[in-house]
């Protein structure tokens, strides 16, 4: 052992009862208070890049969900559910039925037109359906139904002056029909 080892040993309790001045401590608390915020401000900034980047994940999420929605193709009513499907079967079936009637007293180039421009609309409220913003699709099905609805008014109105104007050409048409 050296003499400065049995100097701190001898002395010991001398060295545990003296009290460092104010000053040291005052300097011990700046550079304290100095090294608390880098490491606060290191993990702001990891909190905000991680805000930043879940915020564009959402962002895009958001808008992929969007706009696969808005990419859904819809060639009628029967691609937008069954219930619907159902009601197109039954209103072309309806059309279709009316038309043969027509055809058969040789007058079904008299709603043609009409029933062209009705076709062309419902072409558009198709297109419609497959770009309308949620919530809006209801109202686009209800006017692709009234189109069917209005086909099926001119052919019954149309059917109904051909048979009160001209009787004889029903019974001949009956009569071709039956043969």
């Amino acid at each position: 052992m050296n003499d400065l080892e049995k100097f701190i040993l001898e002395n010991r309790a001398d060295f545990d009862t003296e009290v460092p001045r104010l000053d040291v401590w005052a300097k011990l608390d700046r550079q304290l208070d100095r090294q608390r915020p880098a490491v606060r401000v290191v993990w702001v900034k990891r909190l905000r890049a991680a805000a930043a980047v879940l915020a564009l994940l959402l962002a895009g999420g958001a808008a992929g969900a969007y706009l696969t929605n808005q990419g859904k193709a819809v060639d009628s009513l029967a691609d937008v559910s069954p219930e619907h499907a159902e009601m197109e079967r039954y209103f072309s079936t309806q059309v279709e039925e009316k038309l043969a009637k027509l055809a058969s007293y040789k007058q079904d180039g008299v709603v043609k037109a009409d029933l062209q421009e009705l076709d062309a609309a419902y072409e558009q409220l198709r297109q419609e359906l497959e770009h309308a913003p949620v919530g809006a699709e209801e109202k686009i099905i209800q006017a692709m139904i009234e189109t069917y609805q209005t086909k099926i008014n001119i052919l019954e109105q149309v059917l109904e002056k051909v048979e009160s104007v001209n009787p004889s050409t029903i019974n001949s048409a009956e009569n071709e029909v039956s043969l």
